[in-house]
């Protein structure tokens, strides 16, 4: 927002929240937060528990979008159309597989803003070793794309976050 980016947010994979709330109670006021997740694992009482969160934490409904769908059944235009613009900040922490990662990476740079940020979770994960390869593999077919930063989550298992964008816009995150 302080460097005249603007733009909503969005999640694949909200599961309950905790990253999705946070987000989204960093937006400007007139921006909305759109996240999707099928919420029903470990049961189908999650979306529910995920709504109660937002509330608890003061994020209203007229601030936010949950999506209960598979997002293989979603396209840039349901995201676009749902926030009426593009993504600002889209955070990745979908279904952990190289072909889903793939897929959500082209759904996530269809509707990003010019100088928006994709956000990749649980890279490096021991659980996980095939989406380092997605990313790669991805990124060599988008040439005009850089690794922005490597989060480092010090945690048992090092899940680290990737932050992605295009790279002539890798010098104004630089000096911010």
């Amino acid at each position: 927002s302080e460097l005249g980016i603007k733009g909503h947010i969005a999640e694949i994979g909200t599961f309950e929240g905790r990253f999705f709330i946070a987000m989204a109670l960093g937006l400007a006021p007139d921006e909305r937060a759109l996240g999707v997740d099928t919420f029903e694992w470990p049961n189908s009482g999650v979306l529910d528990l995920f709504h109660s969160h937002c509330a608890r934490h003061g994020l209203t409904r007229e601030r936010y979008i949950a999506i209960k769908a598979n997002i293989r059944d979603l396209t840039a235009k349901d995201f676009t159309g749902a926030l009426g613009g593009p993504v600002r900040f889209f955070h990745i922490d979908g279904d952990h597989s190289r072909d889903h990662l793939l897929a959500d990476l082209a759904l996530a740079e269809a509707v990003l803003h010019p100088q928006g940020m994709i956000c990749l979770d649980d890279m490096l994960h021991p659980g996980y070793p095939l989406l380092i390869v997605a990313v790669h593999e991805w990124m060599e077919r988008h040439p005009d794309w850089r690794v922005l930063a490597v989060i480092d989550r010090e945690d048992i298992v090092a899940a680290a976050k990737f932050v992605i964008c295009h790279k002539d816009v890798v010098p104004l995150f630089e000096q911010d």
